[in-house]
């Protein structure tokens, strides 16, 4: 995950001007309101399911932050040529009265944060035939409440059948693991670290891995039998 989002970094901040070539900005009007008025505050873009802020400063500073990486710091300018730039990126943007486009990045920046998963209670009742079928991951959380969605760096897969699962992907690689229930949740030990699964009232299979100070979290939903034979 830490490797997308520095890849991702990278695009914004380090694009040539041959690069910014082969994107053409849409002729589109652009804001009348005072620089400092309109550009001001937070504004956010989504990319693959991770949430990126760009902050303005009416001193002239900004802030670029993307989940699982530093933020990226420095002035911005209004040129002649009605583009926006940003201090360390040959990439522009094109400033509108209620959006920022950069077409360099594929990313519209707008002054609402887009809506996150909210994790639900869990399933306290759950019993260990609750848990049955197939499983594949839909997000993963990095860092503290941040949850973003799993097409990013994650093939989290479980098959789970009355406390036992066939797991599958980057983060295990494949292996069996036998569960116990406790409080309708399942616990198991592999490799060294506890895995737990939690199954919320939302229906998402919460899958938490703990390995020493390290807690890796992936959210899963039911899937389809892969090997069922079609009709």
């Amino acid at each position: 995950m830490k490797k997308t989002t520095l890849i991702l970094l990278a695009l914004l901040l380090a694009l040539t001007p041959m690069a910014l070539a082969e994107y053409d900005y849409p002729e589109l009007p652009q804001s009348d309101l005072p620089v400092a008025a309109a550009l001001t505050g937070e504004w956010y873009a989504s990319f693959q399911g991770l949430t990126v802020k760009l902050t303005f400063t009416e001193e002239g500073g900004y802030t670029l932050e993307v989940p699982g990486s530093e933020a990226q710091a420095g002035s911005w300018e209004l040129k002649e040529d009605g583009m926006l730039y940003l201090e360390g990126s040959e990439a522009p943007l094109l400033p509108l009265t209620d959006a920022l486009v950069w077409n360099a990045a594929s990313l519209v920046f707008r002054r609402e944060a887009p809506k996150t998963y909210v994790p639900a209670e869990a399933n306290t009742r759950a019993q260990a035939e609750t848990y049955n079928g197939w499983w594949r991951s839909h997000f993963v959380q990095i860092g503290e409440g941040t949850i973003l969605s799993s097409a990013i760096d994650d093939d989290t897969a479980l098959y789970i059948e009355n406390g036992k699962a066939a797991l599958a992907g980057k983060l295990f690689g494949r292996q069996v693991a036998e569960f116990s229930l406790s409080e309708g949740a399942l616990t198991a030990q592999l490799d060294g670290g506890k895995l737990t699964l939690t199954l919320q009232q939302d229906g998402f299979l919460r899958l938490a891995y703990e390995t020493g100070s390290k807690t890796e979290v992936v959210y899963l939903v039911p899937a389809a039998d892969p090997y069922a034979k079609e009709d």
